[in-house]
């Protein structure tokens, strides 16, 4: 491994132990596990296929860090080296904008402290006049950074850390609105929004682009390392709801990943999350803004309820659907 590349790895690695008590929690069922899977699979509520952006994004990165270590043929590319910067900006400013890692952290900053999911995981935490702002216009990576750093504080994680490495205003802005031009010496931003020039070497551009690199390295690597993990637990039924008497079947796809839940209640009824390249199958579930969670419905009320679940005849036996596998599911406290 040459030194660039450990220096990489090093930083990454930093990085994901920062992050890592968020991908994985002590307590994972306190104060309601539905919240930490949410937050995992950015549940938003029903989708087609083609509507998640998430894997398109990735794709991208990692195409243009291909891109980025090949060498380019001479015949075709005038500047072999300043086509290299240019490929290293254009994933910086993706790593930047890409909202999903910024969606999941600060949802797992919220089940951390206990504040709930939401699809808008932002939105509690700003004014009045920047709701009116956001709605119009979104919100910037700035202020989004912004309330990470707070929630990340209060939680005694300092994840502000990591976006300080790499994080530069005026840097994306100047990219984002192609108000720069590559010299001799490096990067140079005729104005940035302020009306300020200002410039970089090739030696500080190389930090902000290692840096953002190294945190989207390793922002994906705990990120399906957590859905691989709850993935070993497929095909196993887990007690979830003590009152009512529900089953937690975790879903995983064709490479062991959780992708999904499936909720199966003692009146025969399910309430299943499951997110795939077809689109998202949510039933007997959705999201819950006013509670911060996600809803579970359970089906009919039984009209004498037994002592076992309000959802069960009393003297009756409970009845579950059997898990995907095809095993019959039982309560198991």
């Amino acid at each position: 491994m040459d030194e660039a590349n450990e220096k990489l790895e090093a930083i990454r690695a930093r990085y994901q132990a920062v992050m890592a008590p968020l991908f994985f929690p002590e307590r994972p069922a306190e104060p309601d596990i539905i919240q930490l899977f949410a937050s995992l699979l950015r549940v938003v509520g029903m989708e087609d296929a083609g509507w998640d952006p998430y894997m398109e994004s990735r794709a991208v990165l990692e195409d243009l860090n291909r891109l980025m270590q090949i060498p380019l043929p001479e015949d075709r590319f005038a500047d072999r080296e300043l086509t290299g910067w240019r490929l290293g900006l254009l994933f910086y400013t993706h790593v930047v904008e890409m909202s999903a890692p910024y969606e999941v952290l600060l949802n797992l900053l919220r089940f951390r402290l206990g504040k709930g999911y939401s699809p808008n995981p932002y939105y509690d935490f700003l004014t009045k006049d920047e709701r009116k702002r956001a709605a119009k216009s979104g919100l910037f990576p700035s202020k989004k950074i912004q309330i990470i750093g707070q929630l990340g504080d209060e939680a005694g994680l300092n994840l502000k850390s990591i976006f300080l490495d790499f994080y530069s205003g005026p840097f994306r802005n100047a990219v984002a609105h192609s108000d720069f031009i590559f010299t001799d010496e490096g990067f140079r931003c005729r104005n940035d929004l302020f009306g300020k020039s200002f410039k970089l070497s090739f030696a500080e551009v190389d930090v902000l682009i290692t840096h953002a690199k190294a945190f989207i390295g390793a922002f994906f690597t705990l990120e399906r390392e957590a859905r691989r993990g709850w993935g070993t637990n497929a095909g196993q039924g887990h007690a979830y709801d003590a009152a009512y008497k529900g089953v937690m079947e975790i879903l995983a796809d064709d490479v062991g990943l959780m992708n999904g839940f499936k909720v199966h209640w003692p009146n025969g009824s399910e309430s299943t999350y499951r997110r795939t390249e077809a689109g998202i199958d949510m039933t007997n579930c959705m999201l819950d803004l006013e509670a911060n969670t996600i809803g579970l419905m359970v089906g009919l009320y039984a009209r004498d309820r037994d002592p076992f679940s309000p959802l069960v005849e009393r003297g009756e036996a409970p009845v579950y659907t059997p898990l995907e596998n095809g095993e019959p599911t039982v309560w198991l406290p």
